[in-house]
């Protein structure tokens, strides 16, 4: 009887880890990043003093270079107080993906998103904090995570609700 119960706990986990799907950008989080990275790239050829034709030769595109400079002058910006919107998809080691939110970015509107993942977040730290912790992260659905305690080998369930109000 022991073992029917382990091996329906081990199904229901595996039914919730599959419910979690791989999480994308939406079109206008894909359109401003596409924007973003073209117009750096605009800067840089004015800067560089090149026309399209130079900067295919001399100055081929290269994100690597985008990225450095868009990360240096939004981090200008938010010495002076502003909040710049840079779309991402976090994706920590230990917890689950999740589209950025405005509890992270400091934006206080999004234009580029409709509904926030602010619950997949807070999860996602708390699948951080458990394996910091020496928890294991059995499995979890879109409302929990199942963790197992090593020692005692017995597996909890925490779940995250969004309350009314």
């Amino acid at each position: 009887m022991e073992d029917l119960k382990g091996a329906e706990k081990m199904e229901d986990m595996e039914k919730r880890t599959e419910e979690i799907e791989e999480v994308e950008m939406t079109q206008r989080m894909v359109e401003r990043g596409d924007w973003i990275d073209t117009q750096t790239y605009w800067y840089l050829m004015q800067l560089l003093e090149l026309n399209v034709d130079q900067a295919k030769e001399r100055f081929p595109w290269d994100i690597e270079i985008l990225r450095k400079v868009f990360d240096s002058t939004v981090s200008i910006l938010k010495g002076y107080g502003h909040a710049v919107c840079s779309p991402y998809i976090s994706t920590p080691e230990s917890g689950r993906q999740y589209r950025c939110t405005l509890s992270e970015c400091g934006c206080r509107s999004c234009n580029c998103q409709d509904g926030f993942m602010e619950k997949e977040r807070i999860l996602s730290n708390i699948e951080d904090a458990a394996a910091m912790n020496g928890l294991k992260v059995m499995g979890g659905g879109k409302d929990s995570i199942i963790v197992r305690e090593g020692s005692m080998d017995t597996d909890f369930e925490i779940r995250v609700s969004q309350l009314a109000g």
